[in-house]
């Protein structure tokens, strides 16, 4: 049985979402302001919260489908390839953590500016 919604489907749409974000502050960096900043980079920093446990619940998902031998490759183990890809998942979700905990300051201070 598939999935409702495409996962994949779903992190592009988010990653076209950030072009169009950089694209707009790009383009119309003169009609910002520092609340408006403020307010994206808050916007920001919840989806990097979030970051985290989207790469541990896709390193989760991997093991099961392993577990379940529904993954094929072509040289190597399965089982083991997978266990390897899940550890790295897991690495990555820990760096998004401090990437998370990193923007707190400047979100914090942004969120004190004021602007016209």
């Amino acid at each position: 049985m598939a999935a409702k919604t495409d996962p994949a489907k779903l992190a592009r749409q988010a990653r076209d979402l950030i072009e169009e974000y950089n694209r707009v502050l790009l383009d119309d960096a003169n009609a910002l302001s520092a609340p408006g900043l403020s307010e994206a980079t808050e916007a920001l920093k919840s989806l990097v919260d979030r970051l985290p446990q989207a790469f541990e619940l896709t390193a989760d998902v991997l093991e099961m489908l392993a577990a379940k031998g529904r993954i094929t490759i072509e040289q190597g183990v399965p089982q083991a390839e997978a266990a390897t890809t899940a550890a790295e998942l897991r690495a990555v979700a820990a760096g998004t953590e401090k990437l998370a905990k990193d923007l707190s300051h400047p979100a914090s201070a942004l969120f004190h500016m004021g602007g016209r």
